[in-house]
């Protein structure tokens, strides 16, 4: 019976080769041993007859180690808890309906995989049953060859003559006929060509599964990534980035590899035990008397069959164990989590673990977890240790009493040739076992993986709110108006109001500031006319109509925004910017830039056309380059409303007051809410501001007027100024000399 081995993660996977001696997942294809060799050799499955799962190669999470051989079983990969599964919690119709759904998208590939599996297993078959023919031949059960030299008798005595009883002794020599001979010689050339057919297939049947994994893996990465880019935020304040990183890269692996080997493999493995079966039936078919068991006479080919029903006894202890395996898997995989959490946490605080000199503190903690992976690395390598020899008994028996029944009927048989039968019984039964012990290694496969196929499932059928509810008004151009009428929002029911009836509305054309203090909800209100969240009552109103009335993909088309960390990619300048308009040419692209001068930044780092230059996601621009570079980005869709989050981020005092002009200019004619913690650098930037204060508007109008009045815009304006006097002891400065102090 196979061994389970705990192979390297994300990848890690049960495997089940060799079921009928070694735990090794062999690395070449070995054929039945030609005359001469042990026994023994001749019971090793090789690798690639697809016996049980297979593994792909990955790259290992960081910190993780390179578990012991057999040293476990596949646990949670960091970013996520392991939840408690039993068997009987396996959805097995859900799993076979998603494998087969998932093994549609590359047909080819499966049908070419299925073909080689039967070719390699048949070749298998074949090698052996072709062996037990030879050893027939060659002991004179092949037809049209005598047995024994025949001692004369009286029927071919002369006439008279007495003939002497001839001597008791063994069989004389065989006498071949020429036919038996050419047969013979056949026959052997046929099992060498199999053997050499069964060793050349392991590399083109490695390289077919492999590509057949990573096209299946790939396809349901990718459904899985464009889902997630498409959630609303209270998605991800459900899923943390950790865990929706291990989701999205080690899950659909393991997921979409155990729904191919049990959709697949699992159906494939019972059409090769069906053919095992008949060879044998067929090699138990011995001239002479049936066996007798306690009066009973059993018919040959019930042999097998019966034998292999108790077989099945394996795949149900395996199963009674595979919860013991999940429990010390998770345990360990719950440590290793620890230890990876400490030492990323270790290396991404370096400067602040060393002013407080707390290295000694963090390098014992670090030993202590060690110390507490390696108890639980051992005590995952004893449970799995014994669950291979639990499994291993049934199989072991089965050998035993299959090998007994085929030398008990050879035995009794009156045919010269039954030891060929014997020979081919030996080595067909290791390979009967193959199929229910990889069997075995799917039930703990499907137990140990269903958490996580059932969490890409989940996250695959998700759908954000505002394509559960999208409106289904498509326009193409709209008044780039934007409103907010009697809104009333909170994040949970029954928690503080965000919005308390508020009302307001953006004048077009001009730049509005949106101001709070910190953590009043200023980026809330673009959550909500993004629909990214509904208000519990009231609207936001684009262009006329409500923000829900519009197609989910079409209100993109009419509002932009502008992230504090702008997204750019390791490509070029061109793929960065159609990342906004896909149809976009170079002209476009080339003119919106040119508009907000950000074109000749990028010509004076490029050589040629800025277009093909090689962006490296913008690490050449600074902080507010990048900032203008995304502004532009953003206008390049010509939206109707542009809403600018926190702009002057990762900029400093010179470069944000450098750059305001700058980005004025290109938000110019454009109906912009822009939201920024340095009111200094807003006062001068919006024509407008709106001012929020525990869930209501406190305040309306120019940064001038709001100066003046002395209320909260003008408390938080001086808040943020460490030169300036408290309330009411200073007259408000203009906006230009404030702006012009600061620049």
């Amino acid at each position: 019976m196979g061994k389970f081995e705990k192979l390297p993660l994300p990848y890690a996977v049960y495997s089940c080769s060799d079921y009928g001696k070694s735990s090794k997942l062999a690395p070449t294809m070995t054929g039945k041993p030609p005359p001469g060799q042990n026994a023994k050799a001749a019971q090793s499955m090789p690798s690639g007859q697809g016996p049980g799962p297979q593994s792909a190669q990955g790259q290992q999470p960081s910190g993780s180690g390179k578990p012991p051989p057999g040293g476990g079983v596949r646990g949670m990969p960091p970013g996520a808890e392991q939840p408690e599964v039993n068997l009987g919690d396996v959805r097995w119709g859900a799993i076979f309906g998603m494998g087969w759904k998932l093994a549609a998208v590359a047909k080819p590939l499966v049908i070419l995989y299925c073909v080689m599996t039967f070719l390699q297993s048949g070749m298998n078959l074949a090698t052996s049953q072709l062996l037990g023919t030879v050893t027939r031949e060659l002991t004179g059960g092949g037809s049209n060859s005598s047995a024994v030299a025949k001692p004369a008798d009286s029927a071919s005595a002369p006439p008279n003559v007495s003939v002497a009883p001839a001597p008791t002794q063994g069989p004389g020599p065989v006498v071949r006929t020429p036919e038996s001979k050419t047969r013979l010689i056949w026959t052997c050339a046929f099992w060498a060509l199999c053997a050499l057919g069964v060793l050349g297939f392991g590399i083109p049947f490695r390289a077919i599964s492999t590509k057949l994994d990573l096209t299946l893996s790939n396809n349901l990465r990718s459904r899985l990534f464009e889902r997630l880019l498409r959630q609303s935020p209270e998605f991800y304040h459900t899923h943390d980035p950790g865990e929706l990183n291990a989701v999205a890269n080690q899950f659909t692996i393991e997921a979409a590899m155990t729904m191919r080997q049990i959709a697949v493999d699992m159906l494939l493995q019972m059409v090769v035990l069906g053919g095992t079966v008949a060879l044998l039936i067929y090699n138990f078919q011995m001239e002479g008397p049936p066996p007798v068991i306690l009066g009973v006479t059993i018919p040959p080919a019930f042999i097998p069959i019966g034998i292999v029903l108790f077989a099945f006894i394996s795949p149900y202890l395996t199963g009674k164990l595979a919860n013991r395996v999940r429990d010390v898997s998770s345990d360990m995989q719950e440590k290793m989590l620890a230890l990876n959490s400490l030492v990323t946490g270790a290396m991404q605080s370096p400067e602040e673990i060393q002013t407080m000199e707390a290295e000694p503190v963090f390098s014992k903690k670090h030993d202590s977890q060690l110390a507490a992976l390696l108890k639980a690395r051992l005590k995952t390598t004893l449970t799995i240790e014994s669950l291979n020899l639990v499994n291993g008994l049934p199989s072991w028996f089965i050998q035993v009493v299959m090998l007994a029944f085929g030398v008990f009927i050879a035995f009794r048989s009156t045919d010269p040739g039954a030891a060929g039968n014997v020979v081919a019984i030996f080595l067909l039964t290791p390979q009967l076992m193959a199929p229910i012990g990889a069997l075995s290694a799917y039930i703990v496969m499907a137990g140990s993986a269903w958490p996580r196929i059932e969490s890409v499932s989940k996250m695959l059928e998700s759908r954000a709110s505002r394509e559960e509810r999208s409106g289904d008004l498509r326009a193409d151009s709209i008044p780039p108006t934007l409103a907010a009428k009697n809104l009333t929002f909170s994040y949970k029911q029954g928690t503080r109001l965000i919005y308390d009836d508020v009302t307001f509305e953006l004048p077009p054309g001009k730049i509005t500031g949106f101001v709070a203090k910190t953590g009043e909800g200023k980026t809330t209100f673009f959550k909500l006319a993004l629909r990214f969240y509904d208000p519990q009552q009231g609207q936001v109103v684009l262009g006329g109509r409500p923000v829900e009335e519009y197609a989910a993909d079409n209100l993109y088309d009419h509002i932009a925004m502008m992230s504090q960390f702008p997204a750019f990619f390791f490509d070029t300048l061109r793929v960065n910017m159609t990342m906004a308009k896909p149809d976009a040419t170079d002209e476009e692209i080339q003119k919106i830039c040119e508009e907000t001068g950000i074109w000749a930044i990028l010509q004076a780092g490029a050589k040629g056309n800025p277009l093909d230059a090689e962006f490296a996601a913008g690490r050449r621009l600074s902080g507010g380059q990048r900032k203008l570079l995304a502004l532009t980005r953003c206008l390049l869709r010509n939206p109707a409303v542009l809403f600018l989050d926190e702009p002057t981020v990762g900029m400093d005092n010179q470069e944000k007051f450098a750059i305001l002009g700058m980005i004025r200019q290109a938000a110019k004619d454009h109906t912009v809410m822009v939201v920024d913690h340095d009111l200094h650098w807003l006062l001068p930037f919006c024509d407008n501001f709106i001012v929020l204060s525990q869930g209501k508007i406190a305040e309306q109008g120019t940064g001038e007027e709001l100066l003046a009045k002395k209320g909260l815009f003008h408390d938080l304006y001086y808040a943020s100024d460490t030169g300036a006097a408290p309330r009411h002891s200073q007259a408000a400065q203009p906006p230009a000399t404030a702006a012009a102090a600061h620049a």
